[in-house]
């Protein structure tokens, strides 16, 4: 089905999902963590719990050491904003965040004291358990590695796997792309474009060795694969003109060898069992809280429900802020998603057909496009979900910046989703969209319209010639079918 939806173009429709569905998976995903986390770091201690005092001891010992794992992680996430140390000295402890984190608690954890080794096992930590120490290079069930699909399975189980198969395709169409969007988001400042077809073809080529082997296909992830990308990034911090600091990326490194390394080392780590058997099972459920939170940082929802927590006066006149009809509409959005993500995230974890939640996650979709419509005003939805603008107000705004500015360099005429020159476009999903370049129709008009006021300015100048020998100043719009032909002046750069 992924190979089929890849060539018929299904995955286009991943742009009729809006910030608003976008927003509500992220904050569910993150719900999910922290929630299953905390669940497995408290449950072994919870009061009233029988059992010997030796056992409670390593209970104890494994919540503290999640948490410690927790908030090691997280400081280290922000060790690029710290004065001390060399840059190259705090890149290093945001990037390995994790490593460090995970390193840390399971040395202590063999502190004398803290694990209470006995003959009868009391006392001692949960660690990770592994069936065959070192690994002998087998399955972890008795079988061979390359299994037949449809072994032991007749025509009323293929039948009966059909409509939890379309629930698992559409977690596909949903997590794969949603986490490809927030990945490629135009904060991360990309240069190359998108690829969503061939990504979701090369996904499905990878289910039938998957299905060979007997292992689970893999896809893109909420938050691991926008925390990758970000950490890829060289970053700074800046205040914006509404007084808040922002993270602003500067240059963000586009290859894959990251992601390949990454696989190489988890084949790598399975001749490391015994290693990765000293790891306490509460630092896991620690990365997990920390992966959660992570998630939690950043998404608008959150920082919404926040922001109803802050006095009036205090809060940044941004757009949700100062734009909206009134507070009391912003407020009503951020109630629905947040029910959204709540309702979701009870029905995938607490009931018996928790396994649906991939179509409620589809049904958010028509829900903003035929609800939320009827219920808040274009002009407020603007601000809140954000989605997509026209060509003629994209040029309005692109004139009126440029007017503002007082000047008009060939620096400014970027390709918009690099965060570079102009004001950057409402569009969330502006990179593979069908209006993302713009012919130099448009530079001629910004031309002419600078030009009145900039008579001698020799960027002006330099882009009339440009345009007078049929170049093409990209912007932030995409060329027509045929643009490319001899003798169009469409799709020339200069």
């Amino acid at each position: 089905m992924h190979i089929i939806s890849s060539m018929i173009g299904l995955v286009s429709l991943v742009w009729k999902v809006t910030p608003f569905t976008s927003q509500i998976f992220e904050l569910f995903i993150a719900t999910t963590f922290c929630y299953s986390s905390l669940r497995d770091l408290i449950e072994p201690v919870y009061f009233g719990q029988k059992g010997e005092r030796e056992d409670r001891a390593a209970q104890y010992a494994g919540l503290m050491l999640g948490l410690l794992t927790f908030f090691i992680a997280w400081t280290l996430h922000f060790a690029e904003t710290w004065t001390s140390f060399t840059r190259e000295v705090r890149v290093f402890l945001t990037a390995y965040n994790t490593m460090i984190a995970t390193s840390v608690a399971t040395a202590i954890s063999f502190l004398p004291g803290i694990d209470l080794e006995s003959e009868d096992g009391k006392g001692e930590l949960d660690r990770v358990v592994l069936n065959s120490i070192p690994w002998d290079w087998k399955p972890s069930v008795d079988r061979p590695w390359l299994t037949d699909p449809f072994s032991g399975i007749d025509a009323k189980g293929i039948i009966g796997a059909i409509i939890p198969g379309l629930m698992f395709f559409l977690l596909f169409i949903i997590d794969h792309n949603v986490s490809s969007i927030l990945t490629q988001s135009p904060k991360f400042n990309l240069k190359k474009p998108p690829a969503y077809h061939l990504d979701f073809l090369v996904l499905g080529i990878t289910f039938i060795p998957c299905a060979m082997l007997g292992i689970p296909p893999g896809n893109g992830l909420i938050p691991q694969a926008p925390l990758h990308c970000r950490a890829l990034c060289t970053r700074k911090f800046e205040t914006d003109e509404h007084g808040v600091r922002r993270e602003i990326v500067v240059h963000c490194e586009e290859q894959r060898f990251s992601g390949l390394g990454q696989a190489l080392l988890m084949f790598v780590a399975l001749s490391a069992f015994r290693v990765i058997s000293w790891i306490p099972r509460g630092v896991l459920f620690g990365l997990f809280f920390y992966l959660g939170v992570g998630a939690l940082h950043g998404n608008e929802i959150w920082e919404r429900i926040l922001l109803c927590f802050m006095l009036p006066k205090k809060r940044p006149g941004i757009p949700v802020v100062a734009k909206v009809s009134s507070w009391g509409t912003t407020q009503l959005y951020t109630i629905i998603q947040a029910a959204c993500a709540l309702l979701i995230f009870a029905i995938g974890q607490f009931t018996d057909f928790g396994y649906i939640y991939p179509a409620l996650l589809v049904l958010l979709v028509p829900f903003r496009s035929y609800v939320l419509s009827q219920v808040f005003k274009d002009e407020d939805l603007v601000h809140l979900d954000p989605f997509g603008e026209s060509e003629e107000e994209y040029e309005e705004e692109q004139k009126a910046f440029f007017e503002r500015k007082g000047s008009f360099n060939e620096a400014d005429i970027v390709l918009s989703f690099r965060g570079m020159g102009g004001r950057p476009p409402k569009r969330r999903h502006s990179v593979g969209h069908s209006n993302d370049l713009v012919p130099d129709g448009v530079a001629e008009d910004l031309a002419k319209h600078v030009s009145n006021h900039l008579f001698n300015d020799p960027a002006v100048a330099l882009l009339s010639a440009a345009s007078k020998t049929e170049d093409l100043i990209q912007i932030s719009r995409h060329s027509k079918p045929g643009d490319d032909k001899e003798g169009s002046n469409h799709n020339k750069s200069l």
